[in-house]
């Protein structure tokens, strides 16, 4: 984008969080509120599980936050949660890394953390007011 000078903000943010715009943004709520709700907390515990068994590796790593933030982003409000604030963080520096590179230790626990907080934070939503789904 510096070579041909070009400003486009919105693009660059698009490709650093590696999601689509109607995901990040989605708003529609429906019927498949429970199912939503199923599979998010089940892409939570497998990311947990994958950190716990030492995934290190972009590889490893990318698809199953791509899926989770994926999933996170359709709950109504959670673009104002902290939680997902990290996650979509983790999910740039995931983006700019090689398949091969791994993260270091304090970056996993960094990780582990922020995703257990971000976990908190979505099943307390699901029981009270916030608990709008789009």
């Amino acid at each position: 984008m510096k070579r041909y000078r070009m400003d486009h903000p919105a693009a660059l943010h698009r490709l650093k969080v590696g999601v689509p715009a109607t995901v990040e943004h989605s708003s529609e709520a429906g019927p498949e509120t429970g199912k939503w709700i199923a599979k998010t907390t089940q892409d939570f515990i497998t990311f947990m599980d994958g950190l716990k068994l030492r995934m290190r590796a972009k590889d490893q790593l990318h698809p199953l936050l791509q899926e989770l933030v994926t999933g996170y982003a359709r709950f109504k409000g959670s673009k104002d949660w902290e939680g997902r604030s990290r996650m979509v963080s983790w999910l740039i520096t995931l983006n700019g890394m090689k398949a091969s590179e791994v993260l270091t230790e304090d970056q996993a626990r960094q990780l582990a953390f922020d995703v257990d907080h971000a976990y908190a934070e979505f099943f307390r939503s699901l029981g009270g007011e916030k608990s709008d789904v789009s």
